[in-house]
């Protein structure tokens, strides 16, 4: 015999007696737990009633319930809560239509009162383009009238000026 079966032999010696050692007898939850499931174990289920069967009418009913309550939650809230959104502006101040331009420019029509300005907004802040009350009014009657008006528009004026000219008064 060479030494390499002389050691295998005596590890089989030395293991011999775990190898055939059997594992513990399983515990009262182990056996019940390796009993076979009966689903209808005469216990009465918890929240259901043993008389009724699942119904058609019942789901159908379910759904004509939640579909009444969104429909109910819709109409709520177009009617009270879409005046609270942001953008939806105020009574007499209101963003009609913004147009983006890339780049974190846009081109909005701001309705103030009764008249209607257009406005660019950019990084560098907010510039009156044009009042458009009188574009779509028919505009003035002739066009060295709308120069000069428009030309009044694109110089700068203080913030005072301005919250009097919408407010009808001239600055």
């Amino acid at each position: 015999m060479s030494i390499k079966g002389l050691i295998l032999s005596g590890i089989l010696l030395v293991s011999g007696p775990w190898a055939l050692a059997q594992a513990p007898a399983p515990g009262p939850s182990e056996r019940a737990l390796q009993e076979k499931y009966v689903p209808d174990d005469g216990k009465p289920t918890q929240g259901r009633d043993q008389t009724s069967a699942p119904s058609g009418w019942r789901a159908l009913g379910s759904m004509f319930i939640v579909l009444g309550l969104a429909g109910g939650g819709l109409w709520a809230f177009r009617r009270w809560g879409a005046k609270r959104l942001p953008g939806s502006g105020g009574a007499r101040l209101n963003v009609e239509e913004t147009l983006a331009l890339g780049d974190r420019r846009f081109v909005s029509i701001l309705r103030a009162d009764d008249e209607k300005f257009l406005i660019a907004l950019g990084p560098q802040g907010v510039t009156l383009l044009a009042r458009l009350d009188s574009v779509e009014a028919g505009g003035p009657a002739d066009f060295a009238q709308a120069l000069a008006r428009e030309s009044d528009i694109a110089t700068p004026m203080a913030v005072r000026d301005v919250e009097a000219m919408m407010r009808g008064e001239k600055p």
